[in-house]
């Protein structure tokens, strides 16, 4: 055998996958709220705080805070529907399954709309001409990785 070196590969950079954003003064007051005789530990005057602030920012009325993206689709859907009744809800073939869960779930029928396999976004154009004229409710949810396409109302 020769001696030889081992030529190790190249890697590549380390990408963080965040940075840490919470700050001491950050844990220092959820300490101080935890330690409290009996902290409400959701939807307490904290939130309500918040969301009030988070409105003034927006320039809206009103905001609710929720755990998840699927508990607001779930509290849309059920707002739509004491809103507008039953009907039918345009959603991507490509879609979380929590997602058609809010629109079963409050006794919508979805309707299934192609994506484009190229941006993985459903294809508002060809899909509003194809969906039926009744369908006004459209659930844009989408995987995260492509872009939304603008829609036109109707």
């Amino acid at each position: 055998m020769r001696n030889s070196t081992l030529i190790e590969p190249a890697r590549p950079p380390a990408w963080p996958l965040m940075n840490n954003n919470i700050t001491r003064e950050d844990l220092d007051a959820l300490i101080g709220f935890l330690q409290q005789d009996n902290p409400i530990l959701t939807q307490s005057a904290q939130v309500l705080a918040f969301e009030r602030e988070w409105s003034t920012w927006l320039g809206v009325q009103h905001s609710v805070f929720v755990n998840s993206g699927s508990s607001a689709n779930l509290l849309t859907m059920a707002a739509l529907w004491h809103l507008n009744g039953p009907g039918e809800v345009i959603v991507p073939t490509l879609t979380w399954v929590s997602d058609i869960a809010s629109v079963l779930h409050c006794g919508f029928t979805p309707v299934f709309v192609d994506i484009d396999p190229r941006t993985l976004a459903w294809i508002s154009t060809r899909s509003s001409r194809n969906c039926p004229p009744h369908a006004r409710r459209v659930l844009d949810a989408h995987s995260g990785i492509q872009r939304i396409e603008s829609v036109s109302a109707r």
